[in-house]
């Protein structure tokens, strides 16, 4: 490759990558045949009430995607949703603690104040970026029911030792697979350990239906009150065992929150697709990581042994200040961007800093009981927010080699001027 060790664009020289953003673009394009299913769907039927057509379709080949680990599936219109229908089968209400990650995305554990239950936030794993384990045990307390894991950017939680905690402590485990379309843990997919599990379907992940969330689950019970709480009339009837919950057919519990068949027609073409996606996506990420080796003040996203990363979602590694004369990351990642470079910090804060998870009383029902959160300094959760960096999740192989390339030459350029840039990094703050 040239040498481009000219002037930091930052400063007005040329920048390394000179390809517009965004790099990555997801969802691809539908190809013709998922275009001919969507038109046909419209003359066909647009209101779908029970589990038939591309719902039916959709949940069967879903479950066929867990290797029929688990019997039940239900679609929801979110995978916020599914959670909440997850969360109430679960028996989540008010008094009940479910102790979560400190850092993820909001909706996996927001579900719980709908309930009025309260959310106990345990410290994550610095590898993983899954809740530890260590940190659950230590969080339990006589009020716990549930114990939700999120498989962070698509790395499989220590699935062992969360089962053998809520094992000897009689929890319920939650799994939220909504990063983790495919990936497994010992060679068995993720979503199929827990008494529940979840996988958002939202336009950004790797199996996507626009918007949409599925439910998964061996526990008939799970599958009854969870399709109750969002489906009612012909699925309710038709699907529910417990002849007492099977009489509120008509209403379900109030609620409506399922598919558009659309949504399903979407999702079964991104199914179908995935594998192939996949292993574009594992090259070019593989490929990225064995690059970023060289890169001294970046540390690239550990893989466990004994995890497959499936979908993952984003790529986040670490940023080593120390490295690089202790620039500030947001000096970095503007420097970054000036070379052409789509990266960014992770969107999602330590839910502990948000006003939902840390307020006095639950906005919703400030007459419940309630346990706020507080900010601990010094934790994994502080650590992995303040230090990682997001890059695109490149899946175009080979074709986003030579863009793969010039990203690992912008952090290298970088390094050569970091005194300089160091020096402004000092001036602006």
């Amino acid at each position: 490759m040239a040498d481009r060790s000219d002037e930091l664009a930052l400063f007005g020289g040329e920048p390394v990558i000179t390809l517009p953003r965004p790099h990555e673009v997801w969802p691809p394009p539908a190809d013709p045949a998922e275009l001919a299913a969507l038109a046909a769907q419209r003359d066909d039927d647009i209101s779908i009430k029970g589990r038939c057509g591309p719902i039916a379709r959709f949940e069967t080949e879903f479950l066929e995607f867990l290797e029929g680990r688990v019997r039940h599936a239900v679609t929801f219109n979110s995978g916020t949703s599914a959670l909440f229908a997850a969360y109430f089968a679960l028996g989540v209400t008010e008094g009940v603690e479910v102790v979560g990650p400190a850092l993820t995305y909001h909706a996996a554990l927001s579900p719980v104040y709908a309930l009025r239950g309260s959310v106990v936030l345990a410290d994550v794993d610095v590898q993983t970026r899954g809740i530890s384990p260590a940190a659950v045990r230590a969080a339990i307390t006589e009020n716990t029911r549930v114990i939700t894991v999120v498989h962070q950017w698509g790395h499989p939680c220590d699935m062992d030792a969360i089962l053998r905690i809520a094992e000897e402590n009689g929890l319920r485990v939650l799994e939220d697979c909504s990063h983790a379309h495919g990936s497994r843990y010992k060679g068995r997919p993720v979503g199929t350990f827990g008494d529940a599990a979840v996988f958002s379907l939202q336009a950004n992940k790797a199996v996507f239906a626009g918007e949409g969330g599925i439910l998964v689950t061996d526990d008939r019970a799970v599958h009854d009150r969870a399709t109750l709480l969002g489906h009612y009339r012909d699925r309710s009837r038709e699907e529910i065992d417990d002849e007492s919950l099977r009489r509120y057919w008509v209403s379900g519990f109030g609620l409506k929150l399922r598919m558009s068949p659309f949504n399903a027609v979407v999702a079964s073409h991104a199914l179908a697709a995935f594998p192939e996606r996949k292993e574009a996506r594992h090259r070019c990420l593989r490929y990225l990581t064995d690059r970023l080796a060289d890169v001294d003040y970046i540390e690239p996203v550990h893989v466990c042994d004994e995890v497959d990363m499936g979908a993952w979602y984003g790529y986040k590694p670490l940023y080593r200040p120390k490295a690089l004369e202790g620039i500030s990351r947001g000096t970095l990642i503007a420097a970054l961007r000036a070379e052409g470079m789509e990266v960014g910090a992770p969107s999602g804060p330590r839910l502990a800093t948000l006003p939902l998870y840390c307020a006095e009383a639950n906005p919703l029902f400030p007459e419940a009981r309630y346990l706020p959160n507080r900010v601990r300094p010094g934790t994994n959760a502080e650590f992995v927010e303040a230090h990682a960096l997001s890059l695109p999740t490149f899946y175009r192989w080979p074709q986003d080699k030579e863009l793969i390339d010039h990203y690992v030459e912008a952090f290298h350029k970088i390094h050569r001027h970091r005194v300089a840039l160091a020096e402004y990094d000092t001036r602006s703050r």
